[in-house]
């Protein structure tokens, strides 16, 4: 009896403990799964906030882009629509919004230039550049077709780093860089129309905005924009301020402007300054005998000869006709007429075409200096005083100088000489005279 009580007691106490290891068992099981499941929750909120982190800090920078460019599109706008812009200017204009968009540490800005008689473009020069501590030679001018720059120049397409792995996009063509600097991440032409006009290649980027290819095109489309309004002003301002046949200055803008604010520097600082105008020696001679095209080639051929000869702060016009003016500041009277007579000197012994029909036998030029402020203080001062200048060396002869004071030098027989005579101030003569 005792055994079986014993027995039935062990049983039971082996029973329970079994029942309590599996009881155990399964409860480690099912903490361990829910340790599992937390650790999923938590390696899922860790990747959510990595995502999350990632995503502000996109949103970070693509603020930041937006707040750049929109501090930088005013200013940009002005200098868009401003007067004062020049196509020298642009290039500086195109690195700045590429800084204030993409932070760039490389930046290499071309602009299109013919290398042939064909007249389109077909070669790039490096006009501005960030990054590069010196150039490599192979960086400063490409060909069309050469590389990945002239490729883009080429083909007019945008291209990222990728795209240049993508046959499609290269048309099954494998195009090198130009040169292992160049770690360019964006490639593309500015274009105008059917013109190209240049190139930018930007890499390094210190700021990857969303949409970058269209932020590049942004900055590559308003760069074209500034380059086409620089030039077209350049053009407008050209033609309002030079003499269409000879490019020299027009009367307008000479006396208006140049002349006038030569003669405020020169009493503002007590500088001296000196006129000297003259004109052709029987011009309407030389036009009745070889044609207006014939004249308008001599006046042109004058052109050259004034401005290779004159310094480079001098200015000088075509007044009208055959006649000019040359505006020499720091220049007193005697050495105005020095200067002049060597001018004379250089086109008297110049060879023109047709000169031997010339009454005198030669193209020669007659012309009067007027010095400030002995001879006057405004502009039509200056002109009118050595203009009665010139009209006594039409008197006197031709091929010679006057001064409004009263020296004359040089003459056709002694292109070198000089022959002091009183100037007789009682007006000029008739035009016929001349």
């Amino acid at each position: 009896m005792l055994a079986n009580l014993v027995f039935l007691v062990l049983a039971a106490l082996t029973g329970g403990l079994i029942v309590s290891l599996v009881t155990a068992r399964r409860r480690a099981a099912s903490l361990e799964r829910e340790v599992e499941r937390l650790r999923g929750h938590v390696a899922g909120a860790e990747a959510q906030a990595r995502d999350t982190a990632r995503i502000l800090a996109r949103v970070k920078t693509e603020r930041g882009v937006v707040q750049n460019l929109a501090l930088s599109l005013p200013h940009l706008v002005q200098e868009l629509n401003s007067e004062e812009l020049r196509p020298r200017k642009v290039p500086d204009l195109i690195l700045g919004i590429v800084d204030a968009i993409f932070q760039a540490g490389q930046v290499l800005y071309y602009a299109a230039r013919t290398n042939g008689p064909s007249g389109s473009p077909r070669e790039l020069h490096l006009v501005a550049q960030t990054g590069f501590v010196e150039v490599p030679e192979a960086l400063r001018r490409v060909s069309f077709g050469a590389g990945r720059l002239g490729w883009v120049a080429d083909r007019r397409v945008d291209m990222l780093r990728e795209d240049w792995l993508n046959p499609v996009r290269t048309d099954g063509c494998k195009i090198e860089d130009n040169h292992p600097s160049a770690k360019l991440d964006i490639v593309g032409p500015l274009v105008h129309g059917t013109q190209i006009l240049g190139v930018l290649g930007i890499g390094s980027l210190g700021i990857h905005p969303q949409d970058e290819k269209l932020m590049f095109q942004l900055v590559t489309n308003l760069g074209s924009m500034a380059l086409v309004n620089s030039e077209q002003r350049a053009r407008l301002n050209e033609q309002a301020t030079t003499d269409g046949l000879t490019g020299l200055l027009n009367k307008g803008h000479f006396v208006e402007r140049e002349l006038a604010q030569m003669i405020n520097r020169a009493e503002r600082e007590a500088r001296s300054l000196s006129v000297f105008i003259f004109d052709i020696d029987y011009f309407k001679a030389y036009n009745d005998a070889n044609g207006h095209p014939a004249g308008d080639e001599l006046l042109r051929s004058l052109a050259a000869i004034l401005r290779q000869s004159l310094r480079p702060g001098d200015a000088c016009c075509r007044y009208g006709g055959e006649e000019f003016v040359v505006a020499m500041p720091d220049v007193a009277a005697e050495e105005a007429l020095r200067v002049a007579d060597r001018l004379r000197v250089q086109i008297a012994n110049h060879v023109f075409p047709h000169e031997e029909k010339q009454p005198n036998g030669n193209v020669t030029i007659s012309g009067g200096v007027a010095s400030f402020p002995h001879d006057g203080t405004s502009a039509h001062e200056l002109i009118k005083h050595a203009d009665i200048a010139l009209y006594t060396s039409k008197r006197a002869g031709r091929n010679r100088l006057s001064s409004y004071r009263g020296v004359n030098i040089g003459d056709a027989d002694d292109a070198t000489g000089f022959d002091l005579v009183p100037v007789a101030d009682d007006g000029p003569p008739t035009p016929a005279a001349r």
